[in-house]
């Protein structure tokens, strides 16, 4: 996430990120990863600066957006695989589903994302935002 919110293009990043990343230390490295991406968005300009994906140029704010969404989905992911606590804090939770619900259909039709799972008329925000991205909590 740095290099691309500073700019850079998927070519000048490289096999930088190639490898292992993780060393004996995965859970330091997955706090120091996560403390440069922070300190990375914080940086003055990064949510205006353009970032250059594989599949096009889109302004920090809406690269943010992605990674939250991703960050959120698959972290509910693993806790359900490992069994360990699902729930989401609900205020990502709104900020997620509400940057995604006018997008969910182009990111279906593009094949991110699999099928709307069903869920019932009174279902909470999570469960809610869980069925848009495929998932049935």
């Amino acid at each position: 996430m740095p290099p691309l919110l500073d700019g850079r293009t998927i070519a000048e990043v490289g096999d930088r990120l190639e490898g292992d990343q993780l060393g004996g230390d995965p859970k330091a490295a997955w706090d120091d990863a996560a403390k440069a991406a922070v300190e990375a968005v914080g940086v003055p300009g990064a949510m205006e600066r353009t970032v250059h994906l594989s599949f096009g140029d889109l302004p920090g704010a809406e690269y943010t957006r992605q990674l939250l969404a991703d960050l959120l989905v698959h972290g509910w992911d693993l806790a359900r695989a490992i069994g360990a606590d699902e729930r989401l804090d609900p205020e990502l939770v709104e900020a997620c589903a509400g940057w995604f619900a006018p997008m969910e259909e182009a990111y279906r039709g593009a094949g991110a994302i699999g099928p709307r799972a069903e869920v019932a008329p009174d279902a909470d925000a999570q469960t809610r935002l869980l069925a848009m991205f495929g998932r049935s909590a």
